[in-house]
């Protein structure tokens, strides 16, 4: 189920995040911390529009993406015409709008949109909370990892425009327990050392 693997997901990120940021790349929360810190994404799935991310077939053909590798989403073959002719043609721009247009009403008016931006279309294939058909499958996993990093990320996202490095997450997280991200009192001097009170800072939801 769609929760369990977002469960999934803030186990290993609560032990990545203590331990191990400096040393294993895990592509998900490299997407999360990008969003944050309003980066572009590293991974189409969460990109706001895709179809750039080609399948190539041994015979040339070439693909808007290794999903949807059907007759109706080839865009042509690189014998007859370059990559970049095929990139740039209206079929593959309007294959990646239309990961942006095709949205649910709950996707348009959830707060980790500019995290998640819907998912891959490929998934889209459960209803919605509210009854809409052609949602994310994963939605409630993603939501749900999301709401867990968001703290972090915030913490994360402060240091990082204060110019610590990136490692220098799992020093404030083995700060004291009073220092740590659930134990700061709202009213506090925020951790991170931005001279700010905690809810003004990185206790912002």
């Amino acid at each position: 189920p769609s929760w369990q693997y977002g469960e999934f997901l803030n186990q290993i990120f609560d032990i990545w995040v203590r331990r191990d940021v400096d040393r294993v790349y895990v592509q998900m929360f490299d997407v999360a911390l990008a969003a944050w810190t309003a980066q572009q994404p590293v991974l189409c799935v969460h990109s706001e529009t895709c179809g750039h991310a080609f399948a190539l077939e041994s015979n040339g053909d070439l693909y808007n993406c290794d999903h949807f590798v059907y007759p109706e989403h080839l865009l042509g073959n690189i014998h007859q015409h370059s990559i970049k002719t095929l990139n740039n043609s209206e079929r593959a721009i309007a294959f990646g709008e239309a990961k942006r247009e095709t949205l649910t009403a709950d996707c348009r008016r959830c707060v980790y949109r500019f995290a998640c931006h819907g998912g891959c279309p490929k998934h889209r294939f459960a209803v919605s909370p509210s009854g809409h058909p052609a949602h994310n499958y994963l939605c409630a996993g993603y939501k749900h990892f999301f709401q867990h990093v968001t703290p972090y990320m915030n913490v994360w996202r402060e240091l990082l425009a204060q110019g610590y490095p990136m490692a220098s997450i799992m020093r404030w997280l083995a700060q004291d327990a009073h220092k740590d991200t659930g134990a700061v009192s709202r009213n506090h001097p925020c951790p991170c050392g931005s001279g700010k009170k905690y809810k003004k800072c990185c206790g912002k939801a």
